[in-house]
């Protein structure tokens, strides 16, 4: 029976180029982790096997953070967080995890935490949290009932940090840590001192080619997040001016309408302004909408390369720590999983990609309508200006005019800047490029096939040879 340490108050701290791993089945049950979680965790490789992960909970985290992991993996959807963790000698220790579907369970990475504003600002908030689920759990409540209580809270509490839900927040700290780290580690750098030979070095090399192939892929990602953040923020304006322009031709059409009587031409010429600009209106909303959809899937695919990326370093990490003795005896096995995890989201990835540029084509397709839909807006209204002084109007309409000038003038530039944006992020967006990967992938399999011989020729272990051959 597990024995619950009691935290001792001391903290051990996560070493910048330790990254670590374990695997559980769909309720949470250890089935497999490395040598480095050991290490941190402070129990052995058989204290840990078929336990539930919870084992190394710290009691400082709230039970909401760990409602929201589990909603969000058993809908497919990936999850991270900056976890304060329990080790069996009652040390704490944080961590950034990330955890992603894989097969019938989980595959959860852990790293020190890099970037420290987020992680100063996700214990603040576990530190508002926590109180208010005690409070509730000792006026009675259930643990479901507190579970949820402590999602809600969380969920404000990411509000407040300018985030509109939890996976937005994770769109952007995945991709920020693995960015952080990589300033830190550079582990793809050669070590002459690096023990890796044989098939682990094979596995290594396919490695460090898959990442140069997600290096590539993400730098342009980034200047597309810039440009589509750009973008949002002129379309903004752009739907602003035109709701402007659509009230001063609403004013115009209630001025001609008091002399439709004697002058019914003005009326009719100025009734088309009006449902240009209504459409224009209608228009820009829904293109805000569509935007606001594909720089949804901007960041999500950014968070897709971010975890190919950590997926991918693990595996070389894992290649490392096997090549130094140090990995336990299911090794071969988890290099499978950690490859599957790997493939499976890169694959996610290259579908996502094609999915953003279908989007961003349509966006800057839609564009030119409604550049083309300004100019015949700016032609009837040339008409309407004309008959203004031909029925001696002038003093009267005139004022109305102005605003609708100026207000096209604007919207005119504004849609000429939204579409020259649309153009740069369209150019921006680059195809996922699967030669690289497929071959940098195909080399990593062939690695583990390696590894599974080498395991089988010079290793004795009967557990590893049972493991290998599942």
């Amino acid at each position: 029976m597990h024995v619950v340490p009691r935290p001792d108050g001391s903290v051990r701290e996560v070493a910048v180029p330790d990254l670590f791993f374990s695997t559980t089945d769909r309720k949470g049950v250890i089935d497999g982790a490395n040598a480095v979680f050991c290490h941190y965790a402070q129990y052995t490789m058989d204290e840990i096997l078929r336990q539930p992960h919870n084992l190394i909970r710290h009691p400082d985290m709230p039970g909401g953070a760990f409602q929201i992991m589990w909603d969000l993996l058993l809908s497919g959807r990936p999850m991270a967080a900056y976890v304060k963790n329990l080790a069996h000698d009652g040390v704490a220790y944080w961590v950034f995890a990330t955890v992603t579907p894989l097969g019938d369970g989980f595959l959860s990475v852990r790293s020190r935490p890099c970037r420290t504003d987020l992680w100063q600002a996700a214990d603040s908030l576990y530190q508002k949290v926590l109180p208010m689920e005690l409070a509730a759990r000792s006026a009675g409540a259930s643990r479901v009932a507190t579970a949820k209580l402590g999602v809600a809270a969380l969920a404000e509490g990411i509000g407040g940090l300018g985030f509109p839900g939890y996976e937005d927040f994770i769109r952007l700290a995945v991709p920020a840590e693995v960015a952080a780290r990589r300033e830190l580690t550079r582990w793809t750098d050669p070590d002459p001192r690096d023990p890796v030979s044989g098939p682990m070095h094979d596995m290594l090399a396919g490695a460090i080619a898959v990442d140069r192939t997600l290096d590539n892929q993400m730098a342009g990602l980034d200047e597309l997040d810039t440009l589509s953040t750009k973008l949002a923020e002129q379309s903004d304006q752009t739907e602003a001016s035109i709701a402007r322009l659509r009230a001063a031709v609403s004013a115009a059409v209630a001025a001609s309408g008091e002399v439709a009587a004697t002058e019914p031409v003005l009326g009719r010429v100025v009734g088309p302004l009006s449902a240009i600009s209504q459409w224009l209106a209608e228009a820009m909303e829904d293109l805000r909408h569509r935007l606001d959809d594909v720089r949804g899937r901007i960041g999500e695919l950014r968070l897709r390369i971010a975890l190919a990326r950590l997926h991918d370093e693990q595996l070389g990490e894992f290649a490392r720590e096997l090549a130094a003795g140090d990995a336990p005896e299911r090794a071969p096995l988890y290099i499978q999983e950690l490859a599957l995890a790997l493939e499976e989201t890169a694959t996610t990835a290259a579908r996502e990609v094609m999915v953003t540029n279908e989007g961003l084509r349509t966006l800057a397709q839609d564009l030119v309508e409604v550049e083309r839909e300004m100019r015949t807006f700016q032609r009837q209204l040339a008409t309407w200006r004309l008959l203004i002084p031909r029925y001696r109007l002038s003093q009267r309409l005139d004022p109305f005019t102005e605003p609708i000038d100026a207000q096209l003038k604007s919207g005119l530039r504004q849609v000429a800047a939204v579409r020259h944006l649309a153009d740069q992020c369209l150019a921006a967006s680059k195809p996922f490029d699967s030669g690289p990967m497929s071959a940098a992938l195909h080399a990593v399999k062939a690695a583990r096939a390696s590894v599974r011989e080498f395991a089988h020729q010079d290793l004795s272990s009967v557990s590893w040879l049972a493991a290998s051959a599942t």
